[in-house]
């Protein structure tokens, strides 16, 4: 299916605004009902659904006076948990038309998008005549939006229309709406609130490079890739795995501190054992110590690394980020907070970054981490598999 759009561009990042038939989006969209997992961990980011109102709406919808003039938000590119859809054939892509701002969206014919905002909306029509299913609504498409702001949309978009249950936009949000205090915030905020620094701040190594913007495109008109680099949902879960084993319990424990008789509580109420290694700088609330460090890491990876990296790089892909996060726990835990990283990001400088032996698939990540670990004196020779050991002598190219 392709439909045209209009490309709009605010701070959060850019979404295109199309209109798209209910039966359409029915068969190419999901909801994530907010729930948490066998581990603990909150998935979703929606209410259930109310089969009440949703026979309420049916009727609405079957009327003569049906209009539903505001828009759905639909998270493109995103699976049924939330995660960022990779595989090139399975995602909504982006075609240049000869008009400006107005760009062809092509969309697969399987469920590849989350509905942020709008579920009930959407799932009357299968309470209503079939018929009105060819009825055309009113879409906001963010293409790979990451977690982080599908709750943060959600949650805000509710809170004006129809006050969502307080400790649920906690959860989702991340932080209290009704402006939080820094050293109250949840790793989830924290992570957040660095990320965007690093893309906003003109002495990031970052500034600019962390874009809200497709994954792949063979438009460069659409997608400068000089200036795009990593996806925020990379950034924002990398720094939350240096500060937080169980993000989730220090944001339910800051939220019911926050409610009790008690008054506000700080970071310092939750348990630290100095795990993961720069804990002990979000519990004291060194915000500005966790950044340097950070930004001090970044600088070295991006002269080392990045600016050396050619398109196809995985170095410059999600797992890399997510690899090299890793990494960076693990210099720190051996060798500490130095104040400069180029002495370990320059032994890891001449891997063959663009081998397909790091596909995105088949276990890429892993023999990415297992290599640099190897290089940088984690593990030895013994850990390696004979694979890797062939790709570091050069025959697996």
């Amino acid at each position: 299916m392709i439909i045209s759009a209009i490309k709009v561009k605010q701070p959060l990042g850019e979404f295109y605004i199309a209109k798209i038939k209910a039966g359409d989006l029915l068969r190419i969209s999901t909801s994530s009902v907010a729930r948490y997992d066998k581990d603990g961990k909150l998935k979703g980011n929606q209410r259930p659904l109310d089969p009440k109102r949703l026979k309420a709406i049916a009727n609405f919808i079957m009327s003569d006076e049906m209009s539903f003039p505001t828009s759905i938000l639909i998270a493109a590119n995103i699976d049924r948990d939330g995660g960022i859809v990779e595989k090139h054939d399975d995602r909504w892509t982006v075609e240049k038309t000869n008009t400006t701002d107005v760009f062809n969206l092509v969309i697969p014919d399987k469920v590849s998008s989350l509905i942020i905002d709008g579920q009930h909306r959407l799932n009357a029509f299968n309470y209503a005549d079939s018929s009105c299913k060819e009825i055309e609504l009113v879409c906001s498409i963010f293409l790979d939006l990451p977690n982080p702001y599908q709750a943060y949309l959600f949650a805000t978009i509710n809170g004006n229309q129809k006050r969502v249950d307080k400790s649920l936009a906690l959860e989702l949000f991340g932080y209290d709406v009704e402006n939080e205090p820094q050293n109250t915030w949840s790793p989830e905020k924290l992570a957040v609130y660095l990320t965007r620094k690093f893309n906003f701040s003109k002495k990031s190594p970052l500034y600019q490079k962390i874009k809200l913007a497709p994954l792949y495109s063979e438009i460069d008109e659409i997608v400068n890739r000089e200036q795009w680099l990593l996806s925020t949902a990379a950034m924002v879960e990398g720094i939350m795995s240096l500060i937080s084993s169980n993000p989730q319990k220090d944001r339910d424990m800051l939220a019911m501190k926050r409610n009790s008789i008690w008054g506000d509580k700080t970071r310092q109420i939750l348990s630290n054992n100095n795990r993961p290694v720069l804990r002990y700088l979000y519990i004291s609330s060194k915000d500005d110590e966790l950044y340097s460090i950070l930004e001090k890491y970044f600088w070295s990876v991006k002269t080392i690394l990045w600016d050396n990296a050619t398109e196809n790089s995985v170095i410059l892909k999600t797992i890399g980020i997510s690899v090299l996060f890793d990494i960076l726990k693990n210099i720190i835990e051996k060798y500490d907070i130095q104040d400069s990283y180029d002495l370990y990001i320059n032994k890891i400088r001449d891997i063959n970054y663009s081998s397909n032996y790091f596909a995105l698939s088949g276990g890429g990540k892993t023999k990415l981490k297992r290599i640099l670990k190897y290089r940088l004196g984690f593990i030895q020779k013994h850990d390696l598999q004979e694979s890797d050991i062939k790709f570091l002598q050069g025959i697996i190219e």
